[in-house]
C-alpha cells in the first residue's frame, strides 16, 4: 500500500473522487511549506518552489499498487509522482504526491486550498 497526498479533483466531493473508490481515507493533511498551487482551469496543479512556498491543504489516502498504476496513468505525462513531507504526519513509509513537471508560473493561484 502507498500513502498518497491529494489536493485537487481527487478529493472527497470533487469530480474525480470516484478514482479513489477502493482507496482508504486516512485524514486531512497539510504539506510542508515548499509548494504552490497553480490554476490549470478546471483542475489545480502542485509545483515545488525554492522560495515563497506555502503549506497546501489536502487529504491523505492509502492506495493499492493496482490503484496507484491507474492513478499514474490518469495523471499522465504532465505530472510525476514524488515523495512529499507533510506537516502533521510522521510516517515510516513515504507519502507520495503528483507534482507538475513543467509548471507555468503565470497560472499561480494565491490560495492553499483547491475549491473546484
Amino acid at each position: 500500500m502507498t500513502r498518497l497526498f491529494i489536493y485537487g479533483t481527487l478529493k472527497r466531493g470533487q469530480v474525480n473522487h470516484h478514482l479513489l473508490e477502493t482507496a482508504t481515507f486516512l485524514s486531512e493533511a497539510h504539506s510542508a511549506p515548499h509548494y504552490r498551487l497553480l490554476n490549470l482551469g478546471w483542475y489545480p496543479g502542485l509545483a515545488k518552489v525554492e522560495s515563497n512556498g506555502m503549506s497546501i491543504s489536502g487529504e491523505l489516502w492509502e492506495v493499492s499498487p493496482h490503484r496507484l498504476i491507474e492513478l499514474d496513468a490518469y495523471e499522465g505525462d504532465e505530472y510525476e509522482r514524488v515523495s512529499i513531507t507533510l506537516l502533521d504526519h510522521a510516517f515510516d513509509t513515504a507519502t507520495h504526491v503528483y507534482l507538475l513537471k513543467n509548471p507555468n508560473w503565470t497560472q499561480l493561484d494565491a490560495g492553499t486550498t483547491w475549491h473546484g
